[in-house]
């Protein structure tokens, strides 16, 4: 599932401000748009898309590729967005998000709140007892708050995110790589094959070249058999 544009939006903006996102509505769904267009287009200097392109390319949602000048001897970087960057970072965010919420939830459930009548400050019972249930900041009473509002604004959040990040997890394997007929033909024979047996010599042929050897220094007659007729 690919992200809404407006959650695109919100997760590069958080990255890089007002400039990422007119950069990447630029370059998205196109490859390697060369970095002179991109200031051309947004009409601003070179170095200062650079500066936007390395906040992105740190979180992995941008690639390039560079060639090199012939007549200026410089090189010259050409961009893409990823898209399933951006989808996995969205996952990890909720994720985080999620955990945050739950916690919350907990703190909200199994707690007494208490507040102040002018909303300095709001905590649970053992800190408003540590407090002796006054306001440090205008020593009003701390009073005891009704929360059900927020656990259940809680809880219709969480259950929101739980079904996002079960569609972000859902991740479609890549397609195997297609193998030519003719490859595949000539890999399943070659696991077919079996192994090569180690040839036997007769005993005779040992014998005479034992012979012939019967002269040399000891153990020569065994590294030369070892060597002639011991291969497999």
């Amino acid at each position: 599932m690919k992200l809404s544009n407006e959650e695109l939006t919100t997760i590069i903006k958080q990255i890089g401000g007002d400039d990422a996102v007119s950069l990447v509505n630029l370059i998205r769904g196109k490859e390697n748009v060369s970095e002179f267009k991109i200031a051309d287009k947004l009409k601003c200097t070179v170095n200062e898309v650079r500066s936007v392109l390395y906040k992105l390319q740190e979180n992995n949602l941008v690639i390039f590729t560079r060639k090199k000048d012939k007549k200026k001897g410089w090189y010259i970087y050409f961009w893409t967005f990823v898209d399933a960057k951006a989808d996995e970072l969205a996952l990890k965010n909720k994720k985080e998000r999620l955990d945050i919420l739950k916690l919350q939830l907990s703190k909200e459930e199994g707690n007494l709140m208490f507040s102040c009548p002018r909303k300095c400050i709001r905590c649970g019972f053992e800190n408003a007892m540590e407090l002796q249930f006054k306001c440090p900041e205008c020593e009003s009473i701390l009073v005891q708050e009704d929360n059900s509002k927020r656990v259940g604004t809680l809880r219709k959040e969480i259950g929101e995110l739980d079904q996002q990040v079960a569609t972000l997890s859902f991740i479609e394997l890549p397609e195997e790589p297609v193998v030519k007929k003719k490859a595949a033909k000539k890999a399943v024979k070659q696991v077919k094959k079996p192994a090569k047996k180690p040839v036997k010599k007769p005993a005779k042929q040992v014998k005479k070249v034992e012979k012939k050897v019967e002269k040399r220094k000891p153990g020569f007659v065994a590294r030369l058999l070892r060597k002639r007729f011991m291969r497999r």
